[in-house]
């Protein structure tokens, strides 16, 4: 494959892995996965992580100033604490680089979130979730299959409803016309004593 295309698989590779990582983030804490994707791509568009992205982690339940502090501990070989982290957010010198490898930490083997949703997936909460997500895909392939009747069925209702006045008019005279013929035929059909 030619460089251009070589590069292209990478990128994908990327951001299946990425996808899988948030994807594991949000299993773990049973948060919905575009709360992390938004701001996991504005940590990236803006290249460094600012105080709305730390505050929709940590709503998140990712306490992600900790992690940066341990982060920052073995980097400079020195502890650093949590108001360093956010003096160093509001100068901007938390690059995204460093927020990605604290998502690859997490999801790593040995990581708090790390294999997640196959965790999630095998649990009976996991079980039940497959078995209601299979159930709404059957309906919507039976629904799909007779959209065409459902539509027919549909459009005859509202059509009855818009014109509800006539539809019960004539119901009642088809009944009041039903009830007389079974009256007339009562009273001028033989009985069984003129038969014999």
């Amino acid at each position: 494959p030619s460089s251009a295309a070589s590069d292209v698989y990478k990128r994908q590779d990327k951001l299946f892995d990425t996808t899988k990582r948030l994807a594991d983030v949000s299993a773990g804490l049973g948060v919905d996965m575009s709360r992390l994707i938004l701001a996991y791509g504005q940590v990236r568009a803006a290249s460094v992580l600012r105080g709305q992205e730390v505050r929709q982690f940590t709503e998140a339940g990712i306490p992600l100033i900790q992690l940066l502090a341990d982060k920052f501990t073995l980097l400079k070989n020195r502890v650093v604490n949590t108001s360093e982290v956010f003096d160093l957010i509001s100068k901007r010198q938390v690059p995204f680089e460093m927020v990605a490898d604290i998502f690859e930490d997490m999801t790593n083997k040995g990581g708090i979130f790390y294999d997640m949703q196959q965790k999630q997936a095998n649990t009976l909460y996991g079980i039940y979730q497959k078995l209601t997500d299979n159930i709404q895909q059957a309906f919507y392939r039976v629904g799909d299959s007779q959209l065409g009747a459902l539509k027919a069925a549909g459009n005859l209702l509202v059509s009855m409803a818009k014109n509800l006045e006539t539809v019960l008019s004539v119901g009642t005279n088809l009944v009041g016309i039903w009830a007389a013929g079974k009256v007339c035929l009562l009273y001028t059909s033989p009985s069984p004593r003129d038969r014999g």
